[in-house]
C-alpha cells in the first residue's frame, strides 16, 4: 500500500528539482533506516571464493609443518620455560664385531614451575636398546621393560600423582623417545640410553656410526602435529656439546684407526686403544663415525663369533665375498635417482651432484644409463635408458649442473619411475638412488621397492651430516643391493669409487648357508653379495659349530668359503643381537601380508625375555616417592635441535612441505583481492535517491 506523500516529501522534491546539487550534499548527511538488501549473485560468488581460498591457506599452512617434532617439549599448562640440552656423553665399548654404548644427554630445568619434557633421538640401524637409567638430583630410575600399553599406563598414572618417572618408546626402527615427568625447577636430568650394536665391515676395514642428529621427516599428505619444532645452527646455540670416550678391543693388529669427521686423541691400551675428543667445543652435528682397518693378510673373509647361552648357542658370522679386483666388469644398465627436495639444500645436493658426476664417468661405452630427479613431482631425463654415449654424458652432465633443492621428498613417483621403464635385453638394471631419506613414509615405500623391483637392484647412498640411515640400509636390502653413506664432499670419491667398483662386478647369487646343524638364522632369505659388500648373519643352534661353509654362484661358477672363529669370540651380547634381528625379520614380514596381531605377539614374548625396546615394548622408571605438590601444575617449552652440519634447512616451516612459500604468499594475496572486492561495493542508484537527477519512490524510507 503506497502512502500519502507528507510536506516534507513535498520539499524534497520540490529541492531536487531546482537545487539538485544541495539536495545532494543534505541527503549525504542522512542516515535513513534502509530495508536489508539481499546480496546479489556476484557478492555470493566472491564470498564463496573468499572461504575456500581461507580454507586451503589455512590447509596449506598446516601441511607445510614438518611430520615429526623433534628434540625436547614440554607439555602441561602454558606459561614459558627455557630448558636447554645442555652436553651430550657417549661411552662405548667395542669388543671384537660388537659393541656397546651409552648416550647421556643432560637437560636442565631453569624455569620456575614443574615440567615434563619429551626428548626424540636417533639410534644406529639394527640398535638393540636395553638399557635405561635417569638421573634426577640425587635419585636413580632404573627402567624397565614392560608392554607399550601398560608402560603407558604406569607412566600416566605416576605423571599425575606427582612422581618423578620416565618413559622411553621407539617411534620407528631407528628412532626413540624419552618422557620425563614432574621435574622441579633448577633441576638438573640425565637420561643415558644403553644400547648394542655391531660394527660394519667393508672392503676390508671395519667401522661405527652413531647419529648424533637427524634431518625432520617428510610424508606426503601428512599434517603433522600443526606446529614446527625450530633448529639453530651451531652458531646459535649455547648447547649441545659432546664429549666421546670409547675402548675399542678388536684382537687384530690395526694397519689405519681415524675417525672421519671429528678430532680424536688415540692412546694404546693393554686390549687395544682408548679414544677421545680432542676438541672439548665440538658440537653434536653430524654422525660420529670410527674406522678402523687391520693389517695386511688379518682381514678374514669370513668370520664367527659365537655365545653359549646355555639352551642354546648363539652366533655371530659376518660374509664376505672376495674383493673387486679379483672380478671382471660386465655390462650393466644404470638407472641414477637423486633427491631435489628442500631437505638437500645447502652442502647435500653438492654431494649428490658431485657423486652423479663420477658416476657417469665411470659407465663403459657397451652400459646404458638414465637419470631421475625428484621433489614433489619426478622427471626423468630420457623416456627410456640409451647408451653411454660421449654426447649423452654430457648432456646428463649439463642436467646435473642445472638442479637446485626445492619442494617436498616424495620419494614414491620417483622409485615408480625407475623402476617402470622399458627393461634392456640382457642387461641387469641396477637403480642408484641418491638422498638424504628424510621421509616418514619408509614402510610405504619399502613395500613398494619389494612388490616393483623385480629383477633389478636397488643401491642407496645416504647423503648429509644426518641422514635417515635405518631406511637407506634397509631399501637397499629388500633391494639386494648395498647401502653408501657420504657424509662430507671429500667423502664423495673415496666412497663412490668403491660403490661404482662393486656394482660393475657381479654379485654371489643363490647363496646358501650350511651351519653342519639344524639353525634358526636371521635373515632367512639371503641377498646377493656384491665384491666388498659383507653381509651378517645371526644365528640359533644347538651346539657349537665347527666350521660353517658359505657358498653360492659367482659369474656363473661355484663359490665357497669358510668361516672361523675370531678372536674375542664369546660376548654374551650375541643373544640380545639375534632377538633384534628377529624381531626386525618379524616386523618386516608385516610389509608383505603376515597377520599384524600374531606379529605383535610373537615380538612381545621375544622382546620380554631378551629384555628388549620394541615398538610394542617401552621402558619405564617410577620413582616411588611424588616429588610434585598436587597444586603445582606442569608448564610448556620446546627447545630446539642442532641443525645438522652443512645444512641451510629452514628454522621455521619446512622446506620439504611442497613449494609452501609461494603458494601460502599465493593465497594471501588472492584472498585479500577477494576482501577488497567485497569492501568496495559502489553505491547504487537507489541507496543514493538518485535516477536521473530526481528522487527515486522507495519504501524503504520511512516518515520523519
Amino acid at each position: 500500500m503506497s502512502r500519502t506523500p507528507t510536506i516534507r516529501d513535498r520539499l524534497e522534491s520540490d529541492a531536487w528539482s531546482h537545487y539538485p546539487e544541495t539536495a545532494r550534499r543534505i541527503a549525504g548527511h542522512r542516515q535513513p533506516e534502509r530495508r536489508r538488501r539481499s546480496l546479489r549473485w556476484e557478492d555470493r560468488i566472491l564470498l564463496i571464493l573468499s572461504a575456500v581460498l581461507m580454507l586451503l591457506l589455512i590447509v596449506r599452512v598446516e601441511t607445510a609443518h614438518a611430520e615429526e617434532f623433534w628434540g625436547v617439549e614440554f607439555t602441561g599448562g602454558g606459561s614459558s620455560l627455557q630448558m636447554v640440552a645442555l652436553d651430550t656423553e657417549i661411552r662405548g665399548e667395542v669388543n671384537g664385531l660388537v659393541a656397546r654404548i651409552d648416550v647421556t644427554q643432560e637437560f636442565r630445568n631453569t624455569g620456575q614451575d614443574w615440567a615434563e619434557a619429551v626428548y626424540r633421538f636417533p639410534l644406529p640401524e639394527g640398535a638393540a636398546v636395553d638399557r635405561m637409567v635417569v638421573a634426577v638430583g640425587d635419585r636413580l630410575l632404573e627402567g624397565e621393560i614392560r608392554e607399550k600399553e601398560e608402560a603407558k599406563r604406569q607412566y600416566q598414572q605416576a605423571k599425575n600423582e606427582g612422581k618423578v618417572a620416565s618413559l622411553v618408546e621407539q617411534q620407528r626402527a631407528n628412532q626413540f623417545q624419552t618422557r620425563l615427568a614432574n621435574i622441579a625447577a633448577d633441576e638438573m636430568i640425565r637420561v643415558t640410553i644403553s644400547f648394542l650394536a655391531h660394527v660394519d665391515y667393508r672392503d676390508g676395514s671395519y667401522s661405527l656410526q652413531i647419529p648424533l642428529t637427524f634431518t625432520p621427516r617428510w610424508s606426503p599428505g601428512d599434517r603433522g602435529t600443526g606446529r614446527m619444532h625450530q633448529f639453530v645452527s651451531a652458531a646459535d646455540s649455547d648447547g649441545h656439546f659432546l664429549s666421546l670416550d670409547i675402548d675399542l678391543n678388536t684382537g687384530l693388529r690395526l694397519s689405519s684407526l681415524e675417525s672421519r669427521y671429528h678430532d680424536i686423541d688415540i692412546q694404546p691400551t693393554a686390549e687395544g686403544y682408548h679414544l677421545s675428543l680432542t676438541d672439548p667445543d665440538t658440537r653434536s652435528d653430524r654422525v660420529f663415525e670410527l674406522g678402523w682397518t687391520p693389517d695386511f693378510g688379518t682381514a678374514p673373509e669370513s668370520t664367527l663369533t659365537t655365545y653359549d647361552g646355555g639352551d642354546a648357542v648363539y652366533a655371530l658370522m659376518l660374509l664376505s665375498p672376495p674383493l673387486p679386483e679379483a672380478l671382471e666388469p660386465q655390462p650393466r644398465e644404470v638407472v641414477f635417482i637423486i633427491d631435489t627436495s628442500g631437505s638437500m639444500e645447502g652442502t647435500s645436493i653438492e654431494q649428490a651432484q658431485a657423486a652423479l658426476v663420477q658416476g657417469l664417468a665411470r659407465l663403459g661405452p657397451d652400459d646404458m644409463f638414465n637419470l631421475v630427479e625428484f621433489d614433489s613431482d619426478a622427471d626423468a631425463l630420457f623416456g627410456e635408458s640409451m647408451p653411454a654415449m660421449p654426447w649423452r654424458l654430457e648432456q646428463a652432465t649439463d642436467f646435473i649442473a642445472g638442479l637446485d633443492a626445492d619442494g617436498g621428498t616424495n620419494m614414491a613417483p620417483a622409485l615408480e619411475m625407475a623402476m617402470g621403464l622399458p627393461e634392456q635385453d640382457g642387461l641387469l638394471r641396477q637403480i642408484v638412488f641418491i638422498t638424504d631419506g628424510s621421509v616418514g613414509n619408509e614402510r610405504d615405500l619399502l613395500q613398494q621397492v619389494g612388490e616393483s623391483l623385480g629383477d633389478s637392484r636397488l643401491f642407496t647412498v645416504s647423503i648429509g651430516s644426518a641422514p635417515n640411515a635405518w631406511f637407506m640400509r634397509k631399501a637397499a636390502a629388500v633391494g639386494r643391493g648395498s647401502h653408501t653413506h657420504i657424509g662430507q664432499l671429500s667423502d664423495v670419491e673415496e666412497r663412490m669409487g668403491s660403490l661404482w667398483a662393486r656394482i660393475e662386478n657381479p654379485a654371489v647369487q643363490n647363496v646358501c648357508v650350511d651351519w653342519g646343524m639344524e639353525a634358526e638364522f636371521y635373515p632367512e632369505i639371503i641377498p646377493d653379495l656384491y665384491a666388498g659388500e659383507p653381509l651378517w648373519l645371526y644365528a640359533r643352534l644347538p651346539r657349537e659349530p665347527r666350521e660353517v661353509v658359505v657358498c653360492g654362484e659367482l659369474d656363473g661358477q661355484y663359490w665357497e668359503t669358510r668361516t672361523r672363529l675370531m678372536p674375542g669370540s664369546g660376548s654374551d651380547s650375541i643373544p640380545m643381537l639375534w632377538a633384534r634381528s628377529k624381531i626386525e625379520s618379524l616386523e618386516d614380514s608385516r610389509l608383505f601380508g603376515t597377520d599384524a596381531d600374531w606379529v605383535r605377539e610373537q615380538v612381545v614374548d621375544l622382546a620380554l625375555a631378551f629384555g628388549l625396546l620394541t615398538r610394542y615394548t617401552s621402558l619405564i622408571a617410577v620413582d616411588k616417592t611424588p616429588a610434585r605438590p598436587e597444586n603445582e601444575i606442569l608448564e610448556t617449552n620446546d627447545v630446539p635441535n642442532l641443525l645438522p652440519a652443512g645444512s641451510t634447512f629452514a628454522t621455521g616451516f619446512s622446506q620439504t612441505a611442497t613449494g609452501w612459500p609461494l603458494q601460502v604468499l599465493f593465497s594471501l594475496l588472492s584472498l585479500l583481492v577477494v576482501l577488497a572486492m567485497l569492501l568496495h561495493v559502489p553505491p547504487s542508484r537507489a541507496r543514493r535517491g538518485e535516477n536521473d537527477g530526481k528522487p527515486v519512490e522507495d519504501d524503504s524510507v520511512g516518515a520523519t
